[in-house]
């Protein structure tokens, strides 16, 4: 019987596999300071609002299109680096 189950729903040892896999995926950051400003905003628009609520109100501009997050944050005085983190933060717990 433990080889049917096994068979048809995978043995314990695979699914401890895809639980630290899941785990893994939940710790790797989501947004990265090099990312482009307008990929983060078509792969989550959510951070649109959170990016003009910290202060920068152009990222929408054309510039945005090919300006990294830590360049846009160097430009407007902003720690790229928190700004970073709190995003994340902000997109995990929206679960964007």
């Amino acid at each position: 019987m433990g080889k049917i189950r096994d068979l048809l729903f995978g043995d314990d040892s695979e699914s401890e596999e895809i639980k630290l896999a899941n785990e893994e995926t939940k710790n790797e950051a989501l947004i990265t300071a090099d990312m482009l400003v307008g990929d983060i905003l078509v792969k989550h628009p959510l951070a649109a609002q959170f990016l003009m609520e910290c202060g920068m109100g152009c990222i929408h501009c054309p510039a945005s299109q090919m300006e990294t997050l830590a360049e846009a944050c160097a430009v407007h005085g902003i720690d790229g680096e928190e700004i970073v983190d709190a995003l994340n933060d902000y997109l995990i717990e929206h679960n964007a």
